[in-house]
């Protein structure tokens, strides 16, 4: 199996969470907006528990959730990701993206997202990809369109013993105009 190990984008490298990443983790999740659209505040152990399925995904598939880092600076800006995911009763692969609060309007996510599609598209053969957003969760809803999403129905998740409902989002590969400036290393 490839174990996704780095991303390159013009402004950005992903790699692998690591515990080391906690204390930043804990202070996105927790940040207003993100728990606007989970609908709860994030404890020590949500985020150790966070971090540990980041790590069985990259045991079980070679990638999940990565720390997005500005490539010049190396500070931590979000963290995004392609994910196992199972939406509207279907195995796909999903893109996933969450950036902090101080870096949100950046163009981080999109840009996270347009890498994560490339690998999905070229690296891993992909016909299609997907993403799951909450409906109130516009500026997601915002980059899944950049990426060139379109709507493909909803679906109730629960999560947290709630009932959340979900707008799904697809990009097929015919439909997706790859980027030049990425670099892919997988193992």
């Amino acid at each position: 199996m490839k174990r996704l190990v780095r991303l390159e984008t013009s402004r950005l490298i992903l790699r692998p969470i690591e515990e080391s990443d906690f204390d930043f983790l804990y202070e996105t999740m927790n940040g207003p907006s993100v728990r606007s659209v989970w609908e709860h505040e994030f404890e020590r152990k949500d985020i150790e528990e966070w971090i540990e399925r980041r790590r069985a995904g990259y045991r079980e598939n070679g990638y999940d959730y990565m720390l997005a880092l500005h490539r010049e600076t190396g500070e931590p800006v979000g963290q995004a990701g392609l994910l196992k995911e199972r939406l509207m009763d279907k195995q796909v692969l999903g893109i996933g993206y969450i950036m902090s609060e101080r870096h949100m309007g950046k163009g981080y996510a999109t840009e996270c997202a347009r890498g994560l599609a490339a690998a999905a598209f070229e690296d891993l053969g992909q016909k299609e990809i997907y993403c799951d957003i909450r409906p109130g969760n516009l500026p997601s809803i915002a980059v899944a369109k950049k990426l060139g999403m379109e709507a493909a129905g909803s679906f109730e998740k629960l999560y947290h013993g709630m009932e959340m409902l979900h707008i799904v989002y697809r990009l097929k590969k015919e439909g997706f105009l790859s980027p030049c400036d990425i670099r892919v290393k997988w193992l």
